[in-house]
């Protein structure tokens, strides 16, 4: 049978073979070195041993294929912070927080004392009662319903 046996240099050789060839023994008819792999349109010939015959078909070409290394993944490379790391958000427990919203007025010595409210309450009728609005230092902010006044600047 004719095969047609395309080298690593790119030059084409016409191969009369016969169909009890080995992959060894084509190899040996061309002069290829052994570190070569022969492969075709089918795919390789892996055994060295298994006729032409059965793997090759009459007229098919045979390419020489040279070994290549690589293959291996790269290593990752540790990444390098620039500064310390961010510290977490810890809660701050303040005893008595809720005085922060009311002002106290009056004498300690008689048993009038006046309780006024720091801040507004929100009007929306979603929130009600006991919603505070956050002041700001350009504007009331409701953190409920988002609802806002902005001072006027004069």
């Amino acid at each position: 049978m004719q095969l047609f046996f395309k080298a690593l240099d790119g030059r084409t050789h016409v191969v009369e073979a016969s169909a009890s060839w080995t992959a060894a023994d084509l190899r040996a008819a061309v002069s290829a070195e052994a570190s070569t792999t022969l492969a075709t349109a089918a795919g390789v010939l892996a055994s060295e041993e298994q006729p032409l015959g059965f793997a090759v078909a009459e007229g098919a070409t045979v390419y020489a294929l040279a070994p290549v290394d690589g293959g291996k993944k790269k290593k990752k490379k540790k990444k390098i912070h620039k500064g310390p790391k961010k510290p977490t958000h810890r809660h701050k427990n303040v005893p008595m927080r809720v005085l922060k919203f009311y002002k106290v007025e009056g004498d300690g010595e008689g048993t009038e004392y006046k309780v006024t409210h720091d801040r507004i309450e929100c009007p929306h009728p979603d929130c009600g009662a006991g919603v505070f609005m956050a002041v700001h230092k350009d504007r009331q902010t409701c953190g409920k319903c988002s609802l806002t006044y902005v001072f006027q600047k004069k």
